[in-house]
């Protein structure tokens, strides 16, 4: 079996033991093969965040929308067949960065440690997850900074600072996020500044959330276009 078929068969989680095992040892052996599975990881992390964040926008489209104060509201064709008569609110000078933070958010996906149904595992990286997957975030915070001042690895952090977004303890997260070391740009780091930026435009810091949201604008990685548009509508 190539590699290629065995990274397929890893995501389409249908594995036999001895894949399994093989693929355990190339990505402990074999750099490329490791850097692939984590690229094919962040392809599928942005698929899921842009999928979401279209079916937001879509439901909402269905919503009966009430002129605001400082918003023109105005209907285009857009580039979606489907999403033909949709209005959209084009910002005035003021912003509105409630309304763009509840536009852009969308939770982030459990894909360290998937929960499987059935599973009985009581370490605390799984237990920390299954509450993350559950929604009991105050839970799944405890667990997660408890997990981080272990063992200081970046997904606990960054599952932490997630955890403080959806409790709305937004100037927690922001520090939270601020822990982050963005130089070491990992697999990690274009989905810090994303969601480092939305707790930026919650805390309306929209000056500092726009200079995040360039760098991923100008750069190859799997928010760029999101950042784009984010930026369109901040600036």
């Amino acid at each position: 079996m190539n590699h290629e078929e065995l990274i397929e068969k890893y995501f389409a989680k249908s594995l036999n033991n001895d894949e399994k095992s093989l693929f355990d040892q190339l990505m402990q052996t074999n750099e490329t093969f490791r850097e692939q599975v984590v690229y094919e990881e962040e392809v599928q992390r942005a698929i899921t965040l842009n999928e979401r964040q279209a079916l937001k926008k879509k439901l909402q489209s269905f919503e009966i929308k009430k002129p605001k104060r400082n918003y023109t509201i105005w209907y285009a064709a857009a580039s979606f067949a489907v999403m033909l008569g949709i209005g959209y609110w084009t910002f005035s000078n003021d912003v509105d960065t409630n309304a763009v933070y509840e536009e852009y958010y969308q939770s982030y996906p459990n894909v360290v440690a998937p929960t499987v149904r059935g599973e009985n595992s009581t370490d605390i990286k799984s237990e920390a997850f299954y509450s993350y997957d559950s929604g009991d975030y105050a839970k799944a915070l405890t667990l997660f900074s408890k997990l981080y001042d272990t063992e200081k690895e970046d997904y606990s952090l960054f599952y932490k600072s997630l955890s403080l977004m959806e409790l709305k303890r937004f100037d927690e997260a922001l520090s939270s996020f601020e822990q982050f070391d963005l130089q070491k740009n990992n697999g990690f780091t274009p989905y810090v500044k994303w969601y480092k930026a939305l707790t930026l435009i919650k805390l309306e810091q929209k000056e500092k959330a726009v200079v995040l949201l360039k760098e991923l604008a100008n750069s190859t990685n799997p928010m760029q276009k999101m950042a784009k548009e984010l930026v369109t509508e901040l600036e």
